[in-house]
């Protein structure tokens, strides 16, 4: 019995070293980051600008985001709250819109533990009937622990490259 303690105990303590050190890192790592993925989208630029300002069917494309609720025009821009389940909804609010060149959305949680922007800017592609997608978070992100995560586990821009190869999904048939 004594063994299994001794185990257990050993076990505990080395999950709160890795928690620890893990922490310690995340304190080094800076609050504020920017990051750009840039992709070519097989579609013209009028077509990926609808798709990406189309929020009411933004779920029909993206298989993370389970329901779009559109709230009330905030000064005449969108504003909208994804579900992507799990009790986890994000509030956003296009902050500024270029059409069809560029689109701004604002993470609108007051509070929130991380957040920013995603500026989209579209140009036509290489080839006909292409659009070069650049779309560049300008993010923060508090906790320690979740700058360690993004960093070193899933990638700072894991979210960002989840979207391209969504949107470009879409328009492949």
């Amino acid at each position: 019995m004594k063994t299994v303690v001794r185990v257990l105990l050993g076990l505990a303590a080395l999950v709160v070293l890795i928690v620890a050190i893990a922490w310690i890192d995340g304190l080094t790592l800076p609050v504020n980051h920017s990051t750009t993925v840039t992709a070519t989208i097989p579609a013209p630029p009028d077509q990926v600008f609808a798709r990406i300002t189309d929020i009411a069917h933004g779920n029909q494309w993206r298989p993370a985001v389970k329901t779009v609720t559109i709230l009330p025009p905030d000064n005449g821009r969108d504003h909208w709250i994804e579900d992507l389940g799990h009790g986890q909804t994000m509030n956003f609010l296009a902050t500024r819109t270029d059409t069809p060149t560029r689109r701004e959305v604002l993470l609108d949680v007051p509070g929130a533990a991380y957040g920013g922007t995603w500026t989209y800017e579209l140009s036509p592609g290489p080839t006909p009937n292409t659009t070069t997608l650049n779309i560049t978070e300008a993010g923060y992100i508090n906790p320690p622990i979740y700058r360690f995560v993004m960093k070193h586990v899933i990638g700072m821009a894991y979210n960002l490259n989840t979207y391209e190869k969504d949107i470009t999904k879409s328009f492949q048939h």
